[in-house]
């Protein structure tokens, strides 16, 4: 076994715990972003168990499948609804859980008739190409769904701020719109400029970053601002 599947098992861990967090909030709370969050947040760590087995004991047609649907086309995809519904209107966020059902099952069909290539199969993080689904699907799903997540994160932090919200809850969201900017970067620079072994890397780094945030964003105890001099 190669080493560098601790990566991926690292950010499985850990977007499986952070799952947990939310889907428990989800149960006394009753809000439907959170719902949302958690489903995506497990899609996250169920991709990242099926990218340890591909690196750890070599790709399958299988475990590449299981990955490209859960990793590279849904999940982003749902973490971004799940902060659209923090900011939209109840009918339009209900239009828009509609349309990413919708999108999913598409995907799913998708990736289920799609043929992955043997050859690129063989590298421990297989290059674009090695599955041919449509590129249409994941650019839909990764680029809305992350400027939603980065973005809404980001707009709540600014509002925050301005609002003179508790500074746990400015430097929460601050941390977390970094954490999914980190995950997309990577994802990004992985495909643009060939080096796949970046994306796991970031990957890892970004739940990490991501979970953090959104715990000091939950955490009862305020971060005390600096005291005038």
């Amino acid at each position: 076994m190669a080493p560098v599947f601790v990566i991926p098992l690292i950010a499985g861990a850990v977007g499986g715990a952070f799952a947990a967090v939310v889907g428990r909030q989800y149960l006394s709370r009753r809000k439907a972003y959170q719902a949302i969050w958690a489903i995506a947040l497990a899609m996250f760590a169920a991709a990242a168990f099926f990218e340890t087995a591909g690196q750890a004991f070599g790709w399958s047609d299988a475990t590449y499948r299981g990955y490209y649907l859960f990793g590279g086309l849904l999940n982003v995809g749902w973490l971004g609804l799940g902060s659209f519904l923090l900011l939209a209107s109840p009918r339009a966020g209900r239009i828009a859980t509609i349309a990413m059902v919708l999108i999913s099952i598409v995907g799913l069909v998708a990736v289920l008739m799609a043929h992955t290539d043997p050859q690129l199969l063989k590298a421990q993080v297989p290059a674009r190409g090695a599955i041919d689904v449509p590129t249409v699907l994941p650019l839909i799903t990764n680029l809305g769904g992350s400027l939603l997540l980065i973005g809404g994160a980001a707009w709540s932090a600014w509002r925050a701020a301005h609002a003179g919200a508790p500074r746990n809850r400015v430097v929460g969201l601050a941390v977390l719109a970094a954490g999914a900017f980190i995950v997309a970067g990577g994802h990004s620079y992985a495909q643009t400029k060939g080096v796949y072994a970046a994306q796991p890397i970031s990957e890892a780094l970004g739940i990490v970053a991501m979970f953090v945030g959104y715990l000091v964003v939950e955490s009862r105890i305020p971060i005390r601002r600096p005291s005038a001099a």
